[in-house]
């Protein structure tokens, strides 16, 4: 053996015997400390009890944790009145991100004017199938080509929550008759049948939350007074700590990203959100409490024609009871995929409620009444005019597009509003709950009249699309505030459709919250919409 090897094994201090560890930089570590203690000291000036300031004080040197994306897919039936629901594009139309969704008549989808920068329009797409009207319904999620309600398939949300390894929410209020469910009600597929949605509120919100306590334990009190300290801070203390925060250039603060969201808030005049946002505690909805009162007791006929879940009286709580559930569930991140499906399709309730002149429309009733009121062209409208939703006149059918837009407003003001203001509890980069979900809305028809399942001209030169949107970031995977159209061929003598399967749609959601999923007759992913 050689002197150097002795050395080596005799050495305990020889190069090749020690195993080296990088010293923390100094200036780095007493900036930490020195950060940390001031706004330890700052929090208890505030009145925090100790584990609080404590909890913020350490939040400012902590790396910011990504949230998980959740996913939303509602539907609303029979269709829309495409002369009060296509964007309206700005200038000469050919750049996707300049459009308005309240400047179209009635304007269907204008309650979600301000939330445009999460919003997607998807216009010109197709599904396949045996059934041409409303009876599609169980072919529109999944790509199938049939005209049975027996042959297995997959719907998109189930889709997504199997690449999630998660099991699906699937909810309905009013989703089908009293009796069974039957074709209109046939949406959501698992991979092998229809999945009949749970129609009680008060009995899924038990499943997601009953094993929660309503009074907090110490450290999820020193979480919601975190919360309120950093909203109840003045705009220069908040400027005085960003300062601080910023000072660590080469960490990733928490801190910084969640000074930065509760500024954001203050200027918006309000902290938004629902509350208990922290999820550690049972939330209170009294929507939900509502719909259990109400619901208790009732012993039901041999029918089921009694069913409290399936009167149309009942109808608006129960809905407005699923969306406050849903809501707090994404918030909550109890549930990560939803379905969500509002009234079946052919469903005859009265939608007198939105109030307003019936116009043009022959009746209130939602499907024979409103949806099957065919448009009017306007008299100077001919198959060489430009192709516009002008061509038709708005006041035939505004009636019709009241309750289209009706729909929305519960969605925008019980959901996309609150998800848009809440700080996601899940993660550490101040971001939004909207930031990290994504909503998917559609119907199973087009125009409401003519039942058409694709984007195509409708005479003279109307533009009309099956509805297709969806709302938030996906935790950053998708790219959204963009109107994304399919061309439809324009000439007069042989007008034709835009021929894009749906599923395209579907894939490409799915990708953009992290899943690769297949379906049936899909051409691929959707170009310059995944991030």
């Amino acid at each position: 053996m050689t002197r150097a090897s002795n050395e080596k094994l005799s050495n305990p201090l020889h190069p090749e015997n020690v195993s080296f560890t990088m010293r923390p930089h100094l200036k780095l570590e007493r900036a930490k400390s020195v950060l940390e203690r001031r706004l330890f000291l700052k929090a208890m000036t505030l009145g925090l009890a100790a584990p609080v300031a404590l909890k913020l004080a350490r939040s400012a040197t902590a790396a910011p944790a990504g949230a998980p994306v959740r996913f939303l897919m509602m539907y609303f039936p029979h269709g829309t009145a495409c002369e009060h629901y296509n964007p309206k594009m700005g200038g000469d139309g050919s750049d996707p991100t300049q459009f308005a969704l309240d400047m179209t008549n009635e304007s269907i989808l204008g309650p979600l004017e301000p939330y445009k920068k999460w919003v997607n329009v998807y216009q010109g797409f197709d599904y396949p199938g045996t059934y041409g009207t409303h009876e599609g319904i169980v072919n529109i999620l999944s790509g199938a080509n049939t005209g049975d309600t027996t042959t297995p398939r997959i719907t998109a949300e189930h889709a997504i929550a199997k690449g999630l390894g998660v099991q699906p929410l699937i909810l309905g209020a009013c989703s089908h008759m009293p009796y069974a469910i039957d074709l209109h009600g046939m949406l959501f597929w698992d991979g092998t049948a229809a999945v009949d949605p749970q129609k009680n509120p008060a009995a899924a919100f038990d499943k997601l939350f009953g094993g929660q306590t309503s009074t907090p334990s110490p450290m999820q009190s020193a979480d919601d007074q975190l919360r309120s300290a950093m909203l109840d801070l003045t705009t220069a203390e908040l400027t005085d700590l960003k300062k601080s925060v910023s000072s660590l250039t080469t960490e990733s603060s928490k801190l910084q990203s969640h000074l930065d969201a509760i500024a954001a808030l203050k200027t918006g005049g309000g902290s938004g959100g629902s509350g208990k946002s922290s999820c550690t505690t049972k939330p209170t909805l009294p929507n939900v409490e509502k719909v259990r009162q109400a619901s208790a007791g009732v012993v039901l006929d041999s029918s089921h024609s009694n069913d409290y879940f399936y009167q149309e009286a009942n109808f608006r709580l129960i809905f407005q009871a699923q969306l406050e559930l849903v809501t707090q569930a994404l918030i909550c991140n109890a549930a990560q995929v939803i379905g969500l499906m509002p009234m079946y399709a052919t469903a005859e309730f009265d939608f007198s409620f939105v109030g307003g002149s019936l116009g043009g429309c022959n009746g209130w009733s939602h499907h024979s009444g409103l949806s099957h009121t065919g448009y009017q062209q306007q008299p100077s409208a001919q198959y060489n005019s430009p192709v516009t939703i002008d061509n038709a006149k708005p006041d035939t059918r505004a009636a019709f597009a009241r309750a289209q837009r009706w729909f929305f407003e519960q969605l925008t003001t019980n959901v996309v509003s609150v998800l848009a203001t809440t700080p996601d509890p899940a993660a550490s980069d101040g971001s939004m709950v909207l930031d990290n979900t994504l909503i998917y809305v559609t119907s199973e028809i087009g125009d409401g009249q003519n039942h058409l399942r694709m984007g195509e001209l409708m005479y003279p030169q109307i533009p009309s699309y099956l509805p297709m949107v969806s709302i938030g970031g996906a935790g950053g995977g998708i790219k959204s505030g963009q109107v994304i159209t399919l061309p439809i061929t324009t000439d007069a003598a042989k007008p034709g459709p835009a021929a894009r399967p749906a599923v395209d749609v579907y894939a490409t959601l799915a990708k953009a919250m992290g899943v690769t999923a297949t379906f049936t007759g899909s051409t691929g992913t959707l170009p310059g919409v995944v991030a």
